[in-house]
């Protein structure tokens, strides 16, 4: 058997063993079975000085059948980890969309007819509510996402048995990343450094320009907000493969949050961020002073809206972020409630932001 099959069997036990103790606790001890899951959100979430990322506190929520209100919750929880087990032992896979359709039910009678979750967020939470309880992501029960993150250059890897070189040339279609852990592995990798852009409308720009050929470098993107397979791959490059780290996203707060999302962690992931956080990568650019560093025409910049000015406040309240660098960053936007996007480059010419600005700014960080 191999590694991975053992951990297979492995991730098996840890649901069942969640069903066999409620029902330990039911028809042995008769008493009420109590999950105790630790909290999810800002007010559980930590940061870690020593390995600078975001991490869970020791809050806890106790879900237990004791009440009407909780019963819901604990039934929609044993409803997904039975509907995990089955997926586990038939050897599939599904999303986190096919988990919601897969348990999606009415309950109640004919009068009081309702359906079993009020929305995919539930089935999403009774997903992490399981990671939490058993300590396994989700992708190792075969529980994943739509791919969205990109990769193109100097590395190859084996997906599900087949060998995929993603340094064809520079016309070449970005490789997705596949979301599923199981049926990826990097075989080999050749560049110099990694970079990380917020979308993929720029790295197909960037990667049509030569860039990756010029500088030995592989393109990454998340396609805006990253999903964890992007974010394990960037991780895995810089600490295992050693490989350094930059990131590029838009000059507005969702844009710097993005870029944040990699280097930190994010309050929602923050019990995950030992496989999602590279705390090495570095956070180059768009910064809000690079619009007037770079000479961005007044015609490219953007108004900032109230709900980007809310978001700054907000993000300048964090524990997090109080860094001179992140505050000084935050009060220049809020001095000139300006924002701008990578793309704005492409006024001084399609090729300017990866022939002059990308550059500039790898030789001001000492990588090229």
């Amino acid at each position: 058997m191999t590694a991975k099959d053992r951990r297979h069997q492995q991730v098996i036990k840890k649901i069942r063993q969640i069903m066999t103790d409620i029902n330990n606790e039911i028809m042995t001890y008769q008493r009420m079975p109590v999950l105790v899951v630790p909290k999810i959100g800002y007010d559980n979430t930590v940061w870690s000085d020593e390995k600078k990322v975001l991490t869970i506190g020791t809050k806890t929520v106790q879900i237990s059948p004791d009440s009407t209100k909780k019963i819901p919750t604990f039934a929609q929880y044993l409803v997904m980890a039975n509907a995990i087990r089955q997926l586990l032992d038939e050897e599939m896979e599904s999303t986190i969309r096919g988990m919601y359709y897969a348990t999606l039910s009415t309950v109640g009678d004919e009068k009081n007819k309702q359906k079993f979750w009020n929305s995919q967020e539930n089935s999403d939470d009774a997903i992490k509510a399981l990671e939490l309880l058993t300590g396994v992501p989700r992708e190792e029960f075969s529980v994943t996402s739509k791919p969205k993150g990109m990769l193109s250059g100097p590395i190859t890897l084996r997906v599900g048995g087949d060998l995929i070189d993603c340094n064809l040339g520079s016309r070449a279609t970005s490789q997705l990343i596949p979301t599923n852990v199981r049926d990826l592995e990097i075989v080999e990798v050749k560049a110099d450094f990694v970079m990380v852009v917020e979308k993929d409308t720029v790295l197909n720009n960037i990667r049509k320009s030569g860039f990756m050929q010029k500088y030995n470098a592989i393109l990454m993107t998340g396609s805006g907000e990253p999903d964890r397979a992007t974010r394990m791959m960037v991780k895995t490059l810089n600490e295992e493969w050693k490989k350094p780290v930059v990131i590029f996203a838009d000059a507005d707060p969702w844009g710097l949050g993005i870029a944040l999302r990699y280097k930190i962690g994010s309050e929602s992931l923050s019990y995950d961020s030992e496989r999602l956080v590279t705390p090495n990568a570095q956070v180059l650019g768009m910064m809000f002073s690079d619009i007037y560093n770079y000479s961005i025409p007044e015609v490219a910049r953007l108004a900032a809206t109230e709900e980007d000015i809310n978001r700054a406040f907000d993000m300048k309240k964090k524990p997090w972020l109080q860094e001179k660098q992140w505050q000084k960053e935050l009060d220049l936007f809020l001095q000139n409630k300006e924002k701008c996007e990578l793309d704005a480059f492409f006024k001084h010419g399609f090729k300017y932001l990866a022939e002059n600005d990308l550059p500039q700014k790898l030789r001001e960080s000492g990588l090229i």
